[in-house]
């Protein structure tokens, strides 16, 4: 299988942003990519964009409980993938956590990456878990540094909330496709609204299929993004 045109990479935003932070690209193990050949497309996607590095994130919940076995096969099949294509980008693996009690009992199992162990947290759709602040100063103390991902899709959490929580210090990712109505206006606003405030730490993708490249593709161009390239951490990540 040839998936990979060697003709020179354009330079693009993914240039400059580095590393992707938060996808479903590991295929067959959560609602994201579902054929390998699938996770290879969006893997190109990446790497003709510029990007060096993407950092897999698979849901680990008590919704979909993936085996670390079944983890490590499904990026394997990508890294044997990447390497016959001559594909110019490095694949790790970490995990996107819901904040649940169950997560209590893995504190010294949790999948991290970067220099200061970053974990991913996601919260409720609905509402958001009742001490989920004092969780998260329970990871700093066990060592690892929390990040919540895309705040701006909880329909609870309104600007004043957004404010409250970067004043509190907490890291926030936002979605890039947020930035394209992948997730409705509302969304979008909110997304736009952490960007010009400054108050976004990481942007990543949080793809799941290969039907969505186009949309993401465009926000990538999003102007406001372009603009506090400067101001997010992804590169720190490489």
């Amino acid at each position: 299988m040839v998936f990979f045109s060697r003709r020179s990479l354009p330079i693009n935003l993914g240039a400059e942003l580095v590393v992707e932070v938060h996808n479903h690209v590991l295929p067959a193990v959560d609602d994201g990519a579902r054929t390998v050949e699938e996770a290879m497309q969006m893997l190109l996607f990446w790497a003709e964009m510029g990007y060096q590095k993407v950092i897999a994130t698979p849901h680990q919940n008590t919704y979909m409980q993936v085996s670390p076995e079944a983890i490590e096969a499904a990026a394997q099949r990508l890294h044997a993938q990447l390497l016959e294509q001559e594909i110019p980008l490095h694949l790790t693996v970490a995990a996107e956590y819901l904040l649940e009690p169950e997560l209590q009992t893995q504190l010294s199992s949790l999948r991290t990456f970067g220099p200061k162990r970053y974990v991913l947290i996601e919260l409720g759709w609905w509402a958001a878990p009742l001490g989920w602040e004092g969780f998260f100063f329970t990871l700093h103390a066990a060592g690892y540094t929390p990040i919540l991902a895309h705040p701006e899709r909880y329909d609870y959490a309104d600007e004043k909330n957004l404010k409250e929580w970067y004043e509190k210090g907490v890291l926030m990712q936002i979605n890039l496709l947020s930035l394209a109505n992948k997730y409705g206006r509302k969304a979008q606003h909110k997304a736009e609204y952490l960007l010009e405030k400054n108050w976004v730490a990481f942007a990543g993708s949080d793809l799941h299929h290969a039907t969505d490249i186009a949309a993401l593709r465009e926000a990538l161009q999003h102007k406001l993004l372009r603009k506090r390239l400067d101001r997010l951490l992804n590169p720190t990540l490489l």
